[in-house]
């Protein structure tokens, strides 16, 4: 009996060990999606908010981003999901920030999600780069979109 409880206590030290970072998931960092989208969008009322049109109509408050590995595949593996930000006009353009925390890579295809669910057509790669001056933050994928006006 003795030895059953020693091989019990033994395995629940092992257990609350950490586990070395190769037999972990791959570690995560805080990631900013950043899209810039030229045309296709309407500006509300709202100064903080601008919707995308037609194939972007998912790009809004309330929406979501799914990030997946960056490869000419649309079917690639997905990595994070983030949350609207916030967005805002600046120079002509609406600029939108989603927030999340994805593995580090270099690369990523990115996918929006309205708030009732429908998604987007899948765009990328887009590069990710790192960023070493924003607290929490350490990539930012850059999305830059440019589309004609859309009914």
């Amino acid at each position: 009996m003795n030895r059953l409880v020693s091989l019990a206590a033994a395995l629940a030290i092992v257990t609350l060990m950490p586990m070395p970072q190769s037999a972990a998931e791959p570690t995560t960092v805080g990631t900013a999606v950043h899209v810039v989208i030229n045309k296709s969008f309407e500006e509300t009322s709202d100064p903080d908010q601008c919707m995308g049109a037609g194939a972007l109509a998912s790009i809004r408050r309330g929406s979501s981003v799914i990030l997946s590995e960056g490869s000419a595949s649309p079917d690639a593996p997905k990595v994070a999901v983030g949350q609207f930000f916030r967005s805002r006009m600046k120079d002509g353009a609406c600029e939108v920030l989603y927030i999340t925390s994805a593995p580090v890579m270099a690369a990523f295809n990115v996918q929006f999600v309205s708030p009732t669910g429908e998604l987007s057509s899948t765009f990328g790669p887009n590069s990710a780069e790192p960023v070493t001056d924003q607290p929490g933050i350490a990539q930012v994928v850059g999305v830059d979109m440019e589309f004609d006006r859309q009914p």
